[in-house]
């Protein structure tokens, strides 16, 4: 097939990138940022583009049988929000793939994205999940539970300083999933002939606590775990909002992720979420 990938450099994406093209497929790759190892690839196009900026993207799903979409905003911005990337820029994609009578989108959401719409993080994806499902188009969505890759970014510097800290008396369980384990899930599944969400995580539950411990012990460090409140986000959010910062909205939805239960219903995978966390702090 002809693919069009959006968001094809992410952590998630390039592994989608890789499996497509593994697998045969002709990937048009569409973003803000070249990677331009990845743009050797035998039958991968880059296209640089704006999916905020409608007319950048004008005729982007020609000729293609599909969309995947990993589009959505990653960091603090005082410049654009949730609202503006993972719902206006996958809107803009979404007309372009009506308009040129694509089969099928694939858009990769976030587990629980229904239920929050106080987090803009999570509810930008919800309003776009909705758009998406009522487009007449085929769609998947997937809505993972998190990466083993954003966990011990988080969590690597705080080992590093001897303590990692938190949030609340209670730890929230997650599954998290390795990307290359999701992005395998999503292509050797393209062909899924009914449109559906798709909750899914790793095979390994655990909730922070355990992870804090696998992180100190694979440093070899005593393990510390300080617990703050959970009123101190609040006040961090109230303040990065009076200033305007753009650091609110990802607080809000660092608060969610650790204290919420982030479990995939569909457990998938052969990466082992401790044997990851040990290659990482091995490279230090």
């Amino acid at each position: 097939m002809k693919i069009l990938l959006a968001g094809p450099f992410g952590h998630l994406g390039q592994e989608i990138l890789k499996r497509l093209i593994a697998d045969g497929h002709e990937v048009v790759g569409l973003g803000r940022n070249s990677n331009k190892e990845m743009e050797e690839f035998d039958n991968f196009t880059f296209v640089k583009a704006n999916l905020m900026d409608s007319d950048s993207i004008k005729g982007c799903c020609k000729g293609c049988d599909m969309v995947i979409s990993t589009v959505g905003l990653t960091k603090a911005s005082a410049v654009v929000n949730a609202y503006d990337v993972d719902y206006k820029g996958n809107m803009n994609l979404l007309k372009e793939a009506k308009e040129s009578n694509v089969k099928k989108f694939i858009f990769i959401s976030v587990v629980h994205a229904d239920e929050h719409k106080e987090i803009p993080l999570l509810d930008a994806k919800a309003r776009f999940e909705k758009e998406l499902m009522a487009s007449g188009i085929d769609y998947l969505i997937y809505r993972p539970s998190g990466y083993f890759y954003d966990i011990v970014h988080v969590l690597k510097p705080m080992v590093e300083k001897g303590v990692i800290t938190l949030l609340g008396k209670k730890s929230g369980v997650c599954n998290v999933i390795d990307t290359r384990d999701l992005a395998q899930y999503i292509v050797e599944n393209l062909d899924f002939n009914e449109s559906k969400i798709i909750s899914i995580g790793g095979k390994e539950i655990y909730d922070y606590d355990e992870i804090a411990k696998m992180c100190f012990d694979a440093a070899k460090k005593p393990c510390v775990v300080k617990k703050a409140p959970r009123f101190l986000f609040d006040i961090l959010i109230l303040i990065n909002d009076i200033k305007k910062t753009g650091k609110a909205d990802i607080i809000r939805f660092s608060k969610f992720t650790l204290t919420a239960d982030l479990v995939g219903e569909q457990k998938v995978g052969s990466h082992s979420f401790k044997e990851y966390i040990e290659e990482e702090f091995s490279l230090t």
